[in-house]
């Protein structure tokens, strides 16, 4: 399961062969620098032949330097979950709404996520129809730590969703826009996401202008620049669309890729796939938005793996960074090898944009975050790619 690992504090590999040199823990356990030899071999060090791509790692043939611990990158989520009036329609494969299946699987999903992560909620239209204006443009949740599992911040979402019910039109624009402020407002280091769930096409255009009926619907487009522009400020949307917006998937399917969150393989047409999460075709809804969710989880919560800072005088050499994986069992670790440029991110590895952190690509994402085996990082060897 995704928490086995999100959970988890990962320690980076010691290049060395002597075992006197392999504890890196600190007091209480945190991965501090390592000792080494004092000759920066990690940090701009010697050239080390490392394990070969796909190998077992032979601690007999690594090269030696000093090992650093890495943790979990923290992350930050706002969810933006459409409750209008048509959520209150049955969900395919159950006997209960849309709106009751997307709360239980919602909350299930969140109740996995690890205590570094910080979550806020935005339920949107929360105003009748009709009324004016259309959206209450309140945070349900502020962003905040989710804690430990019987924090307050889990408390009060926990509770949200059990006091919310469908009501309302669909004014997304507004709920989207107000949504990226407080998340882009919300303190603190780590990545942003924005998780849209809505079942339909807008009725209301930013502003609440319209009629806010579904007879006649707003123009969706403009959503889409909308996401681009909250990319070019750190914050990536992926988009959930739940059954009802079969006729907004072109647009879903737009406004996640422009957001950064777009599947690999995807066409804004459906062949083979949309590039968001299209819940419209499946059997059963609550199944699918639990694997959706646990999908984006991957994504934005289990493969992202802050590099520590290089000790003082020293700098880091991005060309001598390795990514080792041990499966459950005492198995020998495998040289997970990066991805290499230009190509499409589906196994191995690569850098975030900012170079702070070591990103898992699809695939490998799913086998490691799947597994009870662990991630570590090798500093001092030369970076293996695929070829």
């Amino acid at each position: 399961m995704l928490s086995l690992l999100v959970s988890s504090t990962v320690v980076a590999s010691a290049c060395s062969s002597d075992d006197s040199e392999g504890d890196t823990s600190g007091a209480g356990g945190t991965p501090t620098i390592g000792d080494g030899d004092g000759n920066g071999a990690i940090f701009d060090g010697d050239d080390g032949a490392g394990p070969s791509a796909g190998d077992g790692f032979d601690s007999d043939q690594a090269c030696v330097g000093r090992a650093a611990g890495t943790e979990l990158a923290p992350t930050i989520v706002e969810l933006l979950v459409d409750t209008s009036l048509s959520m209150d329609e049955d969900a395919p494969g159950s006997n209960r709404s849309k709106w009751v299946e997307t709360r239980r699987v919602t909350v299930e999903a969140i109740d996995l996520m690890p205590a570094t992560t910080s979550v806020g909620v935005v339920f949107y239209p929360d105003v009748e129809v009709g009324e004016q204006p259309c959206f209450d443009s309140e945070a349900d949740v502020g962003v905040a730590g989710l804690g430990s599992a019987t924090s307050e911040q889990r408390r009060q979402i926990r509770q949200a969703f059990e006091r919310e019910s469908p009501r309302g039109s669909t004014p997304t624009h507004d709920a989207y826009r107000f949504a990226l402020d407080q998340l882009s407002a919300a303190e603190g280091a780590g990545q942003k996401f924005l998780v849209l769930i809505t079942d339909g096409t807008p009725t209301y255009a930013l502003g609440c202008e319209g009629s806010g009926t579904q007879d006649d619907p707003a123009d969706p487009a403009p959503l889409i620049p909308e996401a681009a522009s909250a990319l070019g400020r750190g914050m990536k949307t992926f988009v959930i669309g739940s059954p009802g917006s079969e006729g907004a998937r072109r647009s879903l399917s737009q406004m996640a890729e422009a957001g950064g969150t777009a599947v690999d393989g995807c066409s804004h047409d459906g062949r083979p796939r949309y590039c968001h999460f299209d819940m419209t075709a499946e059997e059963d809804f609550a199944v699918g938005l639990r694997d959706a969710l646990a999908s984006i989880s991957g994504i934005a919560l289990s493969c992202a793996y802050d590099i520590p800072e290089p000790p003082t005088g020293e700098t880091l050499d991005l060309s001598k960074v390795n990514v080792l994986f041990a499966p459950p069992g005492g198995s020998e670790p495998e040289l997970i090898p990066q991805s290499p440029p230009g190509a499409d991110c589906n196994t191995g590895w690569r850098y975030s944009d900012d170079q702070s952190q070591v990103l898992l690509c699809g695939d490998t994402c799913d086998r490691v975050s799947s597994s009870t085996g662990q991630l570590s990082l090798e500093f001092g060897c030369t970076t293996r790619i695929i070829f």
